[in-house]
């Protein structure tokens, strides 16, 4: 957006430093002009920095101003519907003219042709620029410049909260890699140094769009279960062949979020926690998203008929899962003859770099009254040596027992 305002200053300053270093070397001779030199090089990167991130602060606070009045509108930090207002700062942003996505990659980019000619110059070797703005829920965003020439992938970035009212911190690195793949998926690398124990550094971003009832499905059907802690779109099952391999305790941990809105309440200890959940509660959940009865459920849990009850024991240490796996996007859907939903699901793994490490067919049930059931999962294709490795079973009856001592 702001690239050729950048490069304007940028040849100024540089022209400024050149006619400075000419002077100095006028008046000085021998080692003395070798350390002026490295005193004008030294200055000149740390200035060069200053100058690129007040020039990125800059191009941050125009993108928030486009957005200044819908955040100025009192209802908007309190806003329950999230997307909503979401979309409201995407549209907002691609009217003014910015590419600008969000870091779940939950709406498709606006604008994403400048994004989408300048990944594709850049896998070409060719000089290019870019800036993208990203949203971060209705926090705030990160505002990127990107710029690439023989095949090197430079990288600024800074962020925007919108209760600070002002840009937070910047930070400018080189890719270690990248790649833009033929799906339309941006992925790049920040280096981290051997030790760090913090998130990763890769960061992947969808850029060519995908059909809108693509992104509504997955956000309604998919999402809420996903990859995590769950093998629902790794395996094959139906309900005709009584779910399969599904694990029902799996299912009610993700399934009550998605019923409530908030995590099951039953939270684990480091010595082992033990609940009995009452049955009308476990079964009202899964009963809400599958066509299933009691009976199958009981059959495959430890049930205690005496209290009525199913006795649960929360995942942790010993059933913990890989913190950054993939998450899921639908790239096709298809309307069955029976009233069903069948889902084409891709499990884009970003620290991977793969936008397709599995994918399924996922079949839903859409119901009168806006809920829906999960039919059925066909894994379609699986990555060689990634697909699924992210997923630990959760600890059987026995299991349990024997790491807790209980």
């Amino acid at each position: 957006m702001f690239k050729n305002y950048r490069k304007s200053v940028f040849i100024l300053f540089l022209l400024f430093c050149v006619a400075s270093a000419g002077g100095c070397a006028g008046s000085s001779s021998g080692s003395s002009e070798s350390e002026a030199e490295a005193d004008i090089d030294e200055d000149s990167g740390t200035s060069e920095t200053a100058e690129a991130e007040q020039l990125i602060y800059e191009c941050a606070g125009q993108a928030a101003q486009v957005c200044s009045n819908i955040v100025s509108d009192g209802t908007f930090f309190s806003d329950a519907d999230c997307s909503g207002t979401m979309q409201k700062l995407l549209d907002c942003l691609a009217s003014a003219g910015y590419c600008a996505a969000d870091t779940d990659n939950g709406f498709n980019m606006t604008n994403y042709e400048q994004m989408d000619q300048f990944c594709s110059m850049a896998a070409q070797g060719e000089t290019a620029e870019a800036d993208l703005v990203l949203l971060m829920g209705t926090d705030g965003f990160v505002y990127y410049h990107f710029s690439s020439e023989d095949g090197e992938m430079d990288i600024e970035r800074c962020t925007f909260y919108w209760a600070a009212g002002e840009p937070g911190y910047y930070e400018p690195f080189r890719a270690e890699r990248w790649e833009y793949t033929e799906k339309g998926y941006f992925f790049f690398d920040q280096h981290r140094m051997p030790g760090y124990d913090g998130p990763p550094g890769e960061i992947g971003i969808r850029v060519k769009p995908l059909d809108e009832n693509c992104l509504r499905f997955n956000e309604k059907y998919v999402r809420p279960v996903g990859y995590s802690r769950n093998n629902m779109l790794i395996s094959n099952w139906s309900e005709a062949d009584d779910f399969g391999s599904l694990n029902f305790y799996d299912l009610f941990d993700l399934l009550y979020n998605a019923k409530y809105g908030e995590n099951v309440p039953y939270l684990h200890e480091f010595t082992g926690a033990e609940y009995e959940i009452p049955a009308a509660e476990f079964e009202d959940v899964l009963t809400s998203y599958l066509n299933i009865s009691p009976s199958l459920i009981r059959s495959r849990t430890a049930y205690l008929p005496d209290t009525d009850s199913y006795l649960y024991h929360p995942r942790g240490l010993n059933d913990a899962e890989y913190p950054y796996g993939p998450y899921s996007e639908v790239t096709a859907w298809e309307e069955l003859g029976d009233g069903t939903l069948k889902l084409t699901v891709d499990a884009v793994w970003v620290t991977e770099f793969s936008d397709q490490a599995v994918t399924s067919e996922l079949t839903v049930r859409p119901l009168s009254d806006g809920s829906f059931q999960y039919v059925s999962n066909q894994v379609t294709y699986l990555q060689d040596g990634v697909g699924g490795i992210w997923y630990s079973p959760r600890l059987t009856e026995e299991e349990w027992r024997a790491a807790y001592g209980q």
